[in-house]
């Protein structure tokens, strides 16, 4: 790492005053820019030739090659079956040799066995079931890889706006804000507690710094930092004055100097081994690549669907091999068992060979319609679409798991200010001995007539003090001036500019010693200073702990005197005032220093200071209450303050607040702050680590806790939250990277939007499942019955593959397209122990199912036994068990379908005070899905011929379907109304 001294011997002026902008290009063209070299990843195209290692899609390979092969030999022609082999080989080969990869072999063979199929199309035979299956193959695992594409492409965006965080940095004699890619070496950086080091460099100065360097460590305690001599320590992350890129400011402030920036930086070393190495199990790599990979975090729903799909997988794998057994059963009774097992010519064999792999085939999509593969992509694509409408709805979802976790908030802990304040924060009030000066007042403005270099009185002192104890600025940004850094300063900043005092100009001619910065646990600032020929300590602070400090007050004449009891009753008399009118109070006090002097202070005075009420919070708390979500305001403002913005709020009432400060909290054990947990509305005077305890208390109590902040301080608090939130507008870079939500118009009611979304999405998913789950069971049993009634199989391999593409696909878009309902609201929050299947979920799917298995099974008996749809004969082998016809199996087929259609509906709803008919016009997305469907059976149906083994329905045949199917909503509102009327006596 490069010296202070050799950066210095290049840019005399980059400690001091900053680079000018001929060295700022000087550097950029000598070191380089700060952008780190992207790790090397996985091409696109192995990624996608990747997802075809997996062992449902390997079994379907085995199944489509097998009933090419079978229709090839069939062909009678020697010459195709020896060509299918030849290219079989050709294609083994291709795998081992062209990719050298095994995982990628199943690829290979996937998109080389297109080929098998046009030679069984020339041959008269071609395998319509195994081209099927093929495209399903190419649709699942380019479904798959699309997902996990687009995800990763979002995470590159959100990684290439963490670039985007800007540092303090000193130009040509001011501060200003850069992007880290802007940064160079030699650049004078200021940090401040929450800030990310944007390159690595060397201490000039520090303030009790504590440094987190855990990504590049591993270790979980911070680390001091100091300006030491050189060679003191080498150079690394064990050397007290070393900073390096990617680690983070917990505690303190400091100034220091970037010696290397981009690849150059030590995460950038590591991040070039990373994309050369295959060592990745090192701890230090697999921090980094955590930190730079595409991972997203698994959600509790996404961890509940799993457990769920391999239960679901198992019941599938056990249902389709006793489907097999069973319909092999039936073919070995209903065939000669001489031809079965003794064939005597090639025709035999094939013959019987083509039943059995028909069967195992058969088996094989069981398993893909019972195995609930989809189950992941509907929760990617609820999470999807949730996003979407949250991002219309100004919440700008960092991490989709957050879609999910915002609507099971049961407890928000916030922030007061910039996110129940608007942050625009004003001196209003003046107050001095005997005096009380007010913003509506005509001397306001008093001060730019006198000499605050050179202060006398009181009011002189305190303006004197708001510019040079203050680390803040002003800059103008679209023609309006602003604060960069703390907004409490940045009040008092603005009010020099209304009295026309230049606060840089005073702040220059002031020969700074020592700065005591503020910290949450002082809650004072301090900065010495030579003042002529003396040495004096200007303080600021929470008023309580300055007066605390003070033995004298000063005159309006500038003369002090001794601190007396009349002065302390007159001085809480106005800090109560303020403090009910919910002002912010700051006091300032100053310390002369004399060979005999002690540590009291002097009292100067108090700034009182205004941050108006967001006008939509009081309306989004009360949203907040009747969704059974608590609300707890966390503040640094003194109890008189705080009580008073949270009754102006709603969300305290007056002498009735369950309020606690820090310091009551800090005498407290964890199990007595439990205790007051679930009645507490507003911590007063809180510390940073405050907030983190009473989210980690609230956790450990089984609540779903959501954070707000928009300041530095909020970070720890917003990581650890199940949910953060951030501010979009006023928040720091600092607390957006922390969150997973950012709020875009910094509104507090945008959260009640981001609920109602998070808990629309959980209701969509449950309705989806409820759909699935109810398909899953009723065609498993039908397919299962199927050969002991002495029908051959209820489906085809192609009609399974086409309900599946309803299961997966359409009812995934159309019930996670559903609004938010009315009412929902007013429900709980959803537990993080409750199951997602409910037992009304539970019934609907169960009855519904055996409804469905009812009347088909009952329609093939009629088709069978009596003849119903009967029609022209179907061509059949002697291994189908029954002469049902094509027109028997449209009508079957077409039948169970819009059965399905119609349960689209109804799974709309999942209680029995709901009707799945109510509001059914008002999502044109479900509606055209509906219609989708339909369209797509009346094609198959009309159009599909021998390829799906059906023939053309009569429109007298479609309208007798339509409306015999509709029972089924029939049945579910007797059903509902049957519960409700269970229910009402059950509470009565």
């Amino acid at each position: 790492m490069r010296t202070i001294q050799e950066i210095q011997t290049l840019f005399p002026s980059c400690a001091t005053t900053g680079l000018s902008s001929e060295e700022v290009n000087l550097s950029r063209s000598t070191f380089g820019k700060n952008l780190l070299t992207p790790i090397l990843t996985e091409s696109i195209w192995l990624k996608f030739l990747g997802k075809f290692d997996d062992a449902i899609i390997r079994i379907l390979l085995v199944a489509a090659i097998l009933s090419f092969f079978i229709e090839l030999f069939q062909a009678n022609s020697s010459s195709y079956a020896f060509a299918g082999l030849a290219l079989l080989a050709l294609i083994v080969l291709s795998g081992f040799f062209i990719t050298a990869l095994r995982p990628l072999i199943p690829a290979s063979l996937a998109f080389f066995s297109f080929p098998l199929f046009f030679l069984g199309m020339a041959a008269g035979h071609p395998s319509y079931e195994g081209l099927a299956v093929m495209i399903a193959v190419i649709l699942a695992t380019g479904v798959a890889f699309l997902s996990e594409w687009k995800s990763s492409k979002e995470f590159e965006k959100l990684n290439s706006a963490k670039e985007q965080i800007q540092a303090k940095t000193f130009r040509s004699g001011s501060v200003k804000k850069l992007s880290m890619e802007e940064l160079v070496v030699g650049d004078h950086i200021l940090l401040e507690m929450g800030d990310e080091l944007p390159a690595d460099g060397r201490i000039l100065t520090s303030e009790n710094l504590s440094i987190d360097q855990s990504l590049l460590t591993g270790e979980s305690e911070p680390v001091e930092k100091h300006l030491i001599s050189a060679n003191q320590f080498t150079d690394g992350t064990e050397n007290p004055s070393c900073l390096f890129r990617g680690t983070q400011v917990i505690e303190g402030s400091a100034s220091f100097l970037i010696t290397e920036v981009g690849d150059d930086s030590m995460i950038g070393q590591i991040a070039r081994k990373l994309g050369t190495s295959d060592d990745h199990q090192n701890n230090q790599n697999e921090r980094l690549l955590k930190r730079f990979s595409s991972h997203q975090e698994t959600t509790p729903l996404q961890e509940k669907l799993s457990v769920l799909a391999n239960k679901i997988s198992m019941g599938g794998y056990i249902a389709a091999t006793m489907i097999f057994l069973a319909m092999l059963a039936r073919g070995i009774f209903f065939v000669t068992p001489a031809e079965v097992f003794i064939p005597n010519t090639m025709p035999e064999l094939l013959q019987i060979t083509h039943a059995l792999v028909g069967y195992f085939l058969y088996m094989v999509i069981i398993i893909v319609v019972a195995v609930p593969e989809g189950l992941p992509m509907s929760v990617t694509i609820s999470l999807a679409l949730a996003m979407q409408k949250m991002t219309r709805a100004k919440s700008l979802v960092r991490q989709l798991v957050a879609c999910e976790t915002i609507g099971s908030a049961t407890v928000i802990c916030s922030d007061k200010t910039g996110t129940m304040t608007q942050n625009k924060m004003t001196a209003c009030r003046v107050i001095t001995k005997n005096s009380i000066l007010e913003k509506t007042d005509p001397n306001w403005t008093n001060l730019t007539s006198k000499n605050i270099e050179s202060p006398k009185t009181p009011i002189e002192w305190l303006a004197f003090n708001a510019a040079v104890n203050s680390t803040a600025h002003l800059e103008e940004k679209e023609g309006k001036l602003v604060s960069v850094g703390n907004s409490t300063e940045g009040a008092l900043l603005l009010w020099l500019k209304e009295n026309k005092k230049d606060y840089a100009a005073i702040r220059a001619n002031s020969t700074i010693k020592h700065k005591g910065l503020f910290s949450p646990e002082r809650k004072t600032m301090s900065t010495t200073i030579n003042h002529g020929l003396e040495e004096i300590t200007l303080v600021k602070g929470a008023p309580e702990i300055i007066i605390a400090s003070c033995k004298s007050m000063m005159q309006q004449d500038g003369t002090i005197q001794n601190l007396d009891a009349i002065d302390l009753g007159n001085i809480r008399q106005a800090m109560e005032q303020a403090a009910s009118q919910a002002m912010r109070v700051l006091g300032f006090a100053i310390k002369q220093k004399t060979t005999d002097s002690d540590d009291a202070l002097t009292l100067c005075g108090f700034i009182c200071i205004q941050d108006p009420l967001r006008p939509e919070v009081r309306n989004a708390i009360a949203d907040c209450k009747s969704a059974g979500i608590q609300v707890i305001m966390i503040t640094g403002d003194n109890p008189i303050t705080a009580n008073a913005i949270g009754v102006e709020a709603g969300l305290a009432i007056e002498g009735k607040t369950e309020l606690i400060t820090s310091d009551m909290l800090a005498q407290m054990t964890d199990e007595q702050v439990k205790e007051h947990l679930p009645k507490l509305t507003i911590l007063a005077r809180a510390k940073p680590l405050d907030k983190y305890r009473i989210v980690k208390l609230l956790q450990e109590m089984q609540h779903v806790v959501a954070v707000t902040g928009d300041g530095t301080n909020d970070a720890p608090a917003l990581k650890k939250a199940d949910v953060g939130l951030s501010m979009g507008i006023t928040g720091t870079e600092v607390a957006k990277e922390a969150s997973k939500i950012v709020l875009l118009d910094d509104s507090f009611s945008t959260i009640v939007k981001a609920v109602l979304w998070g808990r629309a999405l959980y209701e969509n998913i449950q309705r989806f499942l409820q759909f699935q789950l109810t398909i899953n069971l009723s065609a498993l049993v039908i397919a299962f019955l199927g050969p002991f009634i002495g029908v051959r199989p209820p489906f085809t391999v192609l009609q399974l593959l086409w309900i599946n593409v309803i299961m997966d696909s359409f009812a995934a878009i159309a019930l996670c397209s559903e609004e938010p309902r009315k009412g929902l609201l007013h429900q709980k929050p959803k537990m993080r122990s409750e199951s997602i299947i409910t037992k009304t979920m539970a019934w609907e799917i169960v009855s519904t199912a055996f409804f469905f298995v009812i009347a088909m099974v009952a329609l093939l008996l009629g088709m069978k036994n009596y003849g119903w749809f009967s029609g022209g004969m179907a061509q059949n082998t002697e291994w189908e068990f029954s002469p049902l016809n094509a027109h028997q199996v449209s009508i079957f087929f077409t039948t169970y379908v819009v059965f399905q259609v119609w349960n689209i509906i109804n799974c709309r709803s999942l209680s029995a005070y709901e009707s799945g008919l109510k509001g059914v016009f008002t999502n044109p997305t479900f509606l055209a899905v509906m219609l989708l469907i339909l369209l797509g059976q009346i094609i198959i149906i009309q159009a599909g011929g021998s390829i799906f083994k059906v023939q053309p329905l009569g429109l007298l045949d479609w309208l007798i379907i339509l409306a015999a199917t509709s029972i089924v909503i029939i049945k579910a509102e007797v059903f509902r109304f049957f519960r409700r009327i269970r229910k009402i006596k059950a509470h009565a």
